[in-house]
Order: C-alpha cells, then sequence, then structure tokens
C-alpha cells in the first residue's frame, strides 16, 4: 500500500501554505513549487481540487496567492485523501483482479478479509490526524 503522490503532494503543498501564510500575506504557487521540488503544473491540479472544497483560499493578482480556509487542527488527513485520490478506499482488496470471482465487500468478508481490516485501520489513522499533527512530526523529524 502507497498513499499517491498527488495525496502526499498536497500534505506537502498544505503544510507549507499552513506554515508559511497569513492573513496579509499569501504563499503565491511558485514559492510552493520550489520549495517542495513539485511542478508548478501538478500543484495547480492539486491546489485546485483543495480550493474546490475549501480547504485553501486563493487570490489573483500581483498580491495573490494561498492561504488556509481552515485551522490546520481542523483538517483530518482522511479529508484530504479523500479530495485528492480517485480510490474510494485507502487499501483494496487485492483478491479483486482478473480471473478471480472475490469480491471482497463488508457483506461478504466484514472483519475476516484481512484488507477490510487494514483498510479499516489506514483510514482510522488518517482520520485520527489533523493537518497539525503532520506538520508537528515534520518538525520532529528536521531536529
Amino acid at each position: 500500500m502507497k498513499v499517491n503522490t498527488k495525496v502526499r503532494y498536497g500534505l506537502k503543498a498544505l503544510a507549507y501554505i499552513a506554515e508559511n501564510s497569513t492573513d496579509k500575506k499569501l504563499v503565491r504557487i511558485k514559492e510552493i513549487s520550489e520549495d517542495q521540488d513539485i511542478s508548478v503544473q501538478y500543484l495547480e491540479q492539486i491546489l485546485f481540487k483543495l480550493k474546490n472544497e475549501n480547504i485553501i483560499e486563493g487570490k489573483r493578482g500581483p498580491t495573490g496567492g494561498y492561504k488556509l480556509a481552515i485551522e490546520p487542527k481542523e483538517i483530518d488527513l482522511y479529508m484530504i485523501y479523500r479530495i485528492l485520490d480517485d480510490e474510494e478506499k485507502v487499501i483494496d482488496c487485492n483478491e479483486m483482479g482478473e480471473g478471480k470471482t472475490h469480491s471482497c465487500s463488508e457483506e461478504g468478508c466484514g472483519d475476516t478479509c484481512i484488507w477490510s481490516k487494514l483498510d479499516n485501520a489506514m483510514t482510522k489513522i488518517l482520520s485520527e490526524t489533523s493537518l497539525q499533527d503532520f506538520i508537528n512530526n515534520g518538525k520532529r523529524i528536521q531536529e
């Protein structure tokens, strides 16, 4: 299981915005791109989705940029996952696929399927972890 690039970059961008923007100073996309080593085009796609879901606010023009629309402690990582990942589940059942008849569903597997258990655990962890926790963890790693 690997969290996709769009989610990882989205979290990095949100952490950067949270730490570097204020009501008077917005963060420009080029600044995020250079600091986080993410292409401007890819960041535009990510920030567009986050703006549409009211996670960030954006302003155009010479004094434009981005800031969070919600406090970092109010944003959970599962919220960001659902916005940026096309998959419904964090961990999908590996028994689905070409030539296999098994369909992992709550009715079919419930608590016995390892993939369902892993999905539930990952979803719980992401739901209980705020963007602020993510930022604080990054600071501890850098020290």
